[in-house]
């Protein structure tokens, strides 16, 4: 595809969405709307126009997310700077615990670590962990979510919404999770809200060779046949109407749910206070 068509194309594309949409959901919707075929020479290439595309600012970086990459810096260059980031985080992100106040815990996983700030911006109002297990999780990453489940849902059942491709290993890491999570000895569903067969069909979704080398690719193929799709290839906001939705749906008690909300204004008021008489020093 020419740079020019290109750009007019993906600018045309995220124009459609109020999210950051990831490099391959913009290529699932440009192969959706009839710009490229499903290759993945013509995935490599559009990585690359999109880099140049961004360098020459046709396209605006802002607009594509990058979640692979991340980098912790919590230095400070003095008390006042710490306590400005403080107050702002205060202000637009202290929330309590919504789900001790409900009849479950829930927690959003998804096998795409560049597509969890995607489902993290759709259960923001819910104050909802998303864990990106990045297909089937380490040992270390098992146990540790284990804790904090145990830790959060105060005896509760634990409902673990996943997401992750429709292949023989995507369909296979729901079950992996429940059992893996139950060895540690929580009580906890894993509930597979995407993506399945029926969502496939639903969206009539661009479908990809499946993986014959993988160990459960006879047992998929002889239940749905030889292609397999992508998380990715739902449209995005689709795929953000079903977080919301799923997560939404879990909620047991909305009455105590917004007394939990009204409390946190009291709470941030009290501790900007705080800030203030310390700063006042």
């Amino acid at each position: 595809m020419k740079y020019g068509s290109l750009v007019e194309a993906v600018n045309g594309i995220m124009s459609q969405y109020d999210v950051q949409l990831t490099l391959r959901q913009v290529y699932y919707r440009l192969v959706a709307a009839g710009k490229i075929p499903n290759t993945r020479s013509n995935y490599n290439q559009l990585s690359s126009q999109l880099v140049t595309a961004r360098e020459n600012v046709d396209v605006d970086e802002d607009r594509i997310a990058d979640r692979s990459r991340r980098i912790n810096d919590v230095s400070f260059d003095s008390p006042e700077s710490f306590l400005e980031v403080c107050r702002s985080t205060l202000q637009s992100n202290y929330v309590r615990r919504f789900w001790d106040s409900q009849s479950v815990y829930c927690e959003v996983w998804v096998e795409k670590d560049a597509l969890s700030q995607v489902l993290a911006d759709a259960v923001y109002p819910f104050n909802t962990i998303v864990a990106p297990s990045r297909g089937y999780s380490s040992y270390s990453y098992i146990r540790d979510a284990a804790a904090r489940v145990r830790r959060y849902a105060h005896g509760k059942r634990a409902i673990i919404l996943h997401f992750a491709d429709h292949d023989p290993s995507g369909i296979d890491m729901s079950r992996d999770l429940e059992d893996r999570l139950v060895k540690f000895g929580n009580s906890t569903e894993v509930r597979r809200v995407a993506l399945t067969f029926d969502q496939v069909r639903q969206y009539q979704l661009i479908p990809n060779p499946a993986k014959m080398a993988d160990t459960r690719a006879n047992g998929y193929v002889r239940q749905y046949g030889s292609q397999c799709w992508e998380l990715d290839a739902i449209p995005p906001d689709e795929l953000v109407r079903l977080c919301g939705d799923a997560v939404a749906g879990l909620i047991s008690d909305p009455h105590a749910w917004q007394a939990i909300k009204e409390g946190d204004a009291t709470d941030r008021d009290f501790m900007l206070k705080l800030i203030d008489a310390w700063e006042a020093k």
